[in-house]
């Protein structure tokens, strides 16, 4: 699997994982992943992982103390495809 490939692989992911916690209000901490996934599907389709502008931005609440377990998984995800794209497609 290429680096690109591999990158929307683990963007599906995280996707699913969003929207899997925005359907479960019992996932969610304060409840404004809508607005997250909304940047996430950009980012995915305009493929920005690409650019220079390649870092996801993620809702300032996340990572938070009182983020539920579902919250601090998606949250690892997206830190892991960082370090992966830092990597993989800008060298780091």
């Amino acid at each position: 699997m290429n680096p690109e490939e591999h990158i929307q692989q683990r963007l599906h992911t995280i996707i699913e994982s969003a929207q899997s916690i925005i359907n479960d209000q019992g996932k969610q901490s304060f409840g404004s992943l809508e607005y997250f996934l909304g940047h996430i599907l950009e980012y995915r389709d305009e493929k920005q992982y690409l650019t220079e502008d390649w870092h996801i931005r993620t809702p300032r609440w996340l990572g938070e103390y009182g983020n539920t377990p579902e919250e601090e998984e998606l949250l690892a995800d997206i830190y892991r495809l960082q370090a992966y794209i830092a990597v993989k497609l800008k060298g780091a």
